[in-house]
């Protein structure tokens, strides 16, 4: 069985029917308490070609253990706290527990770095379909480009979850943090894919964990979505008070928010 299921969606009444039906599903199977059901996740990218990939795996081709990249944060405090004035909690000794199925360590600055384009190992996602769908569909596509896609990742579905230390496990690290403030303007939630590999634990691709599992776990869809569709959903969405500014909110996102309103969204037809 393929570890994705691929979904084609024609407008965005079938995009909203899709999106309440996976989220109603969660709802309806929590409230008959069939064990522990996550939140569903939601992921917009601006084209269906791409792989799951973090902005680690864009940047650097070497393999990042859990307490190198933790070295890196602390290469890289000393800069941002002296532009920011904020303080984070990381250890100065760089001892970490790489086993640790919780979130990493240094996560708060982790996800503030990610929200300034520092390359990450967490995978961006929101609990909110309509922000995951403005991501697909905020940068101009080439013209080569014919669809974007939507991810929907269900992680725990009531069965518990198997896993062993030397093959990829993806784990969801939650919505609590307190850090960068686009982090709960976009209603982000996080994962991360690691595995162990000699004596240490490594950072992996994320479709690694994925695939045929004797309990039901991580189930991703894929919705395909045509960019002829791309006018109406930014409409519908800044509609909704769904747009750049609202989601980045510094001088360069208000920019881009007047430019489609004043500019891309009269020329559209």
């Amino acid at each position: 069985m393929p570890y994705v299921n691929e979904v084609s969606i024609k407008d965005w009444a079938n995009f909203e029917s899709e999106a309440s039906r996976i989220i109603e599903a969660c709802a309806t199977r929590r409230d008959a308490g069939e064990g522990y059901i996550s939140d569903p996740l939601f992921r917009g990218q601006a084209s269906k070609s791409w792989s799951l990939v973090t902005t680690l795996e864009r940047f650097s081709t070497k393999s990042w253990s859990i307490t190198s990249y933790h070295h890196l944060l602390l290469s890289v405090l000393p800069a941002v706290a002296s532009l920011t004035s904020r303080t984070w909690p990381l250890d100065p000794d760089g001892s970490v527990n790489e086993s640790h199925l919780g979130a990493p360590p240094g996560y708060e600055f982790m996800i503030y770095l990610r929200h300034y384009g520092f390359p990450s190992p967490l995978l961006d996602w929101s609990r909110s379909p309509y922000v995951a769908a403005f991501f697909a569909f905020a940068t101009r596509p080439p013209e080569t480009c014919e669809a974007v896609a939507i991810f929907a990742f269900r992680e725990h579905i009531g069965y518990g979850k198997e896993g062993s230390d030397d093959r990829a496990r993806i784990t969801g690290l939650g919505p609590y943090a307190v850090t960068h403030e686009r982090h709960h303007a976009q209603q982000c939630e996080y994962t991360i894919c690691k595995k162990r590999v000699g004596d240490s634990y490594q950072y992996c691709n994320h479709e690694e964990a994925l695939g045929d599992r004797v309990i039901p776990q991580d189930l991703l869809t894929k919705y395909i979505i045509p960019v002829t569709e791309r006018g109406r959903f930014l409409r519908k969405l800044e509609s909704m008070n769904i747009h750049a500014f609202s989601l980045f909110r510094d001088e360069g996102s208000l920019m881009q928010t007047l430019a489609y309103r004043e500019i891309e969204k009269q020329d559209a037809p």
